[in-house]
């Protein structure tokens, strides 16, 4: 049988980060970007944090998300934030990113520990991978650049290769499994995320077969309206099966300790 190519996005799917990105896109907001020393977190601002993150696509989102607490603005669909980082502009934007893995890249060298219990995988997500070690179609796609994957994962002892990550950075993520498709001389994929925007769009350019994890950081109504069939962690298990590829003994090296090295 030829099986499609499989897209599983990371954050929100594979990895419970909020609470991860919620402290690293705070430091970056108030210490690199605001300048100033950083107060304790409010309940209000953790509320709407939580609220508002179904609509991130992007970790340059998350200090935009920040300012838009602070400041006040509500955003109640994905078309109120698109509007925000429209006002703000791509130089803006970029800055936002750079910030947020700057913010990142201190934690793992100050305190790499605390970041990576901030990082716990879903229920029965670690089962999952282990299941699709070895498969040669089966990707991680994610806007969250592929070494902090890598890192998270070998904490989780799950000896993830690095050419099975994909980094879409800034770009929509149908046009990276497009492209992919191409490269490999056609054929049909499937797509897995919880941001609805990034499935809508893949969705609309044939050939990709898109699911809402609905274990994820997603909204009652997108559950609801049916505009991208939802699917639950058995049913996720049940999708991989056909993909059951277990990696040899011999590629099995990340131990969990280590890993990346931060300082070049």
């Amino acid at each position: 049988m030829d099986l499609p190519f499989f897209f599983l996005d990371f954050d929100g799917v594979v990895c419970d980060s909020l609470p991860e990105c919620f402290i690293s896109s705070r430091r970056a907001y108030h210490e690199h970007l605001k300048g100033e020393s950083l107060p304790p977190a409010t309940a209000r601002e953790k509320e709407l944090f939580h609220r508002y993150r179904p609509f991130i696509r992007n970790g340059e989102d998350y200090l935009l998300l920040h300012d838009l607490i602070a400041r006040g603005v509500e955003v109640h669909v994905q078309e109120d934030l698109d509007r925000e980082i429209a006002s703000r502009g791509r130089e803006t934007m970029d800055r936002y990113g750079r910030l947020f893995y700057r913010a990142r890249e201190e934690f793992l060298r100050e305190d790499r520990e605390f970041w990576l219990e901030l990082n716990p995988l879903f229920p029965g997500m670690g089962e999952i991978l282990e299941k699709v070690l070895g498969h040669p179609k089966f990707y991680i796609l994610s806007t969250k650049k592929a070494e902090f994957i890598l890192e998270i994962l070998a904490h989780h002892r799950i000896p993830w290769r690095e050419d099975r990550v994909i980094f879409s950075g800034p770009r929509p993520k149908g046009e990276v499994i497009r492209d992919l498709l191409s490269r490999e001389g056609g054929g049909e994929a499937v797509f897995v995320d919880d941001q609805l925007d990034h499935l809508l769009t893949a969705g609309k350019m044939g050939g990709i077969r898109t699911y809402l994890a609905s274990w994820g950081y997603v909204k009652p109504r997108w559950l609801e309206n049916g505009e991208v069939p939802a699917l639950d962690r058995e049913g996720l298990a049940e999708l991989v099966e056909p993909f059951r590829f277990p990696a040899p003994p011999d590629s099995r090296r990340l131990s969990g300790e280590g890993g990346i090295p931060w300082e070049r």
